[in-house]
This record gives C-alpha cells, sequence and structure tokens, in this order.
C-alpha cells in the first residue's frame, strides 16, 4: 500500500510539473514576440502611418526624437513635418523599441520634360493625390486629369500638379518639332551601352587619348571630350552638333560640358534631380554611372552638345 501512495505521489508530482512548464511557455513566447511592427519607414510631409507594439497588452509610451521632423501621438500615429530623419521610441514595461524615419518632400517624376511634337509623357507625383493638373500653355502641351502631358506644338508650357495636401509641384515642359531622322532616346542609350565593352569600366583614357569626331563644331578632342565624341559618335552616326546654354532641355546623349569649362560627360539617363553619365579622364580612367546633379549644372556648366534635329 506504501509502495504504491509513493508511486501516486510521483505522478502527481510529475502532472503538476508538466502543467507549470505549459503554462510558462505562453508567457515566455509573449515576451519574445514583443515588437514593432516597422524598425524603419519612409514618410512624406502631410502624411501620416501608424506605429504598433506587437506582443504586449502593457501601455506604451511614445516619443519622437525630432519633432521638428515627425511628430508621433499616444497612439503611435506618426505625422511627417518637414523632410530629414528622426526615431520613434516606445517604451512599455521599461523596454524601448525603436523606428528609424526618413521624411521626403512630395515630388513629380519629373521636373523638366522635352518631347517632340505628337508625343506624350506621363507625369506623377509621389507623397500625395493629385487634386488637379493645369497647363500655363495648352496650345503647347496639354495635360489630361491623371497628368498624361501631349505635345501639340513648338514652345514652352509650365505643368501645375495641385496636390490634396495644398501644395504645388511644376513641371517645364518644351515642346520641339517632331523628329524626322526617327531617333529615340532609348535607342541613343542602348547604342551608347553597347560602347562599354569597347571602353570598359575602369579603362585608362587620360589627355593623351584622342578621338576624331564626325559631330563638327570640333574636329575632335582629347580626355574627357574625346571620350564623350566616341559615345556620341556611336549613338549618332555622322548627324551634325548644335550647341545651347538650356540647361533644362539635357537629353539623353547630350554631351555637357562643366566644371567651369574643365570637364565633358556624356548623359546617359535623366533622373529626378540630375543626370547619368559616363565620362572619359574621370581620375585618369573611362568611368560610367555617376550620378551629376542640375545644380551642379546650372552652377558649373558651360554648355550642353546635342546631336538631335531641330
Amino acid at each position: 500500500m506504501k509502495l504504491y501512495r509513493n508511486k501516486l505521489k510521483k505522478i502527481l508530482v510529475m502532472f503538476l510539473a508538466v502543467i507549470i512548464v505549459a503554462a510558462m511557455l505562453p508567457m515566455q513566447g509573449e515576451a519574445a514576440a514583443v515588437k514593432l511592427n516597422k524598425t524603419k519607414m519612409t514618410i512624406y510631409v502631410g502624411s501620416s502611418k501608424t506605429l504598433k507594439v506587437k506582443g504586449t497588452s502593457g501601455k506604451v509610451k511614445w516619443s519622437s526624437s525630432k519633432k521638428s521632423v515627425a511628430t508621433v501621438n499616444s497612439k503611435g500615429k506618426v505625422t511627417a513635418k518637414k523632410a530629414g530623419k528622426t526615431t520613434i521610441t516606445a517604451k512599455v514595461n521599461k523596454k524601448t523599441y525603436q523606428c528609424k524615419v526618413t521624411v521626403k518632400n512630395p515630388y513629380l517624376n519629373s521636373k523638366s520634360l522635352t518631347l517632340s511634337k505628337g508625343k506624350t509623357y506621363q507625369l506623377k507625383i509621389t507623397g500625395t493625390s493629385a487634386k488637379s493638373w493645369t497647363s500655363s500653355e495648352e496650345s503647347v502641351a496639354s495635360v489630361d486629369s491623371k497628368g498624361k502631358v501631349t505635345a501639340k506644338k513648338a514652345g514652352k508650357a509650365t505643368i501645375t500638379c495641385n496636390g490634396k495636401n495644398g501644395k504645388t509641384y511644376k513641371c517645364q515642359v518644351t515642346v520641339k518639332e517632331s523628329n524626322s531622322s526617327g531617333l529615340s532616346e532609348k535607342q541613343v542609350y542602348a547604342d551608347m551601352i553597347a560602347m562599354k565593352s569597347k571602353y570598359p569600366e575602369g579603362m585608362k583614357w587620360t589627355n593623351d587619348n584622342y578621338y576624331a569626331w564626325k559631330g563638327g563644331i570640333y574636329s575632335g578632342g582629347y580626355g574627357c571630350a574625346g571620350f564623350a565624341f566616341a559615345i556620341s559618335d556611336a549613338a549618332f552616326g555622322s548627324l551634325p552638333a548644335r550647341q545651347h546654354t538650356d540647361f533644362s532641355s539635357i537629353r539623353v546623349g547630350d554631351i555637357v560640358r562643366m566644371n567651369n569649362n574643365s570637364h565633358s560627360v556624356i548623359v546617359l539617363e535623366i533622373k529626378e534631380n540630375g543626370v547619368v553619365v559616363a565620362e572619359g579622364n574621370y581620375n585618369s580612367s573611362v568611368h560610367w554611372g555617376r550620378e551629376v546633379s542640375f545644380s551642379a549644372i546650372r552652377n558649373t556648366g558651360t554648355y550642353v552638345m546635342t546631336r538631335y534635329p531641330q
């Protein structure tokens, strides 16, 4: 009988131990799962996103390291104030959880366009919604309710997006007569990029290198100019070049003389705030893919050489 009681006691102890362990597991799992729903995010001025602490029912205290950039309320709602960076901290049960926040200004996908007559371009606003679109010169370039621009005749127009945030965003549009040569920027880009096999990244290229140009204006060039001429010929053949100083009308394949008339680059891509270029004699070598801002071009640019027909 005594042996039976001892055996029963051992079984009860083991059973209780299992119940205790099982009861503790959810608590351990809950503690390990406490976290913010985001550890980094990007929001745009005037908009809001809500952060949440998951895995706990405790009271959360929220704070922002830079309230001038973004504020956060008692429910974790983050509101963007101005462009910059801040850290949102959630404190709960004596522990802190952080989210790195980057605030950006809303923007159009293009601030300046050059279109041939009859061509279209889709403008888009990021960071807010468009309330309406207008054109300063409907006869030159019109724009529909969704931001689609249509080039009508040679001239210039300003397309304005009125955002639902109360701000306006503008794009300068230059319309030129139709390009009778049939050249497209897509094809020009493809022809230039194909030259990377002949002039690879890092290939030595100095002022000792010369290239005889087919574009006119100059018979050829040394160093950075010679490299730009070589890439230009690959895309445009024997089409004549012309110079202008309208830095808002730069196109893919154009050669930009900058750095106060000391360096030439050829444009591969047009971006929101600048251009992507290829260049020779950049640290005495060939370099593909450097980004140059429009502000740098405006501040140090001398002229643009383009070979697109007028």
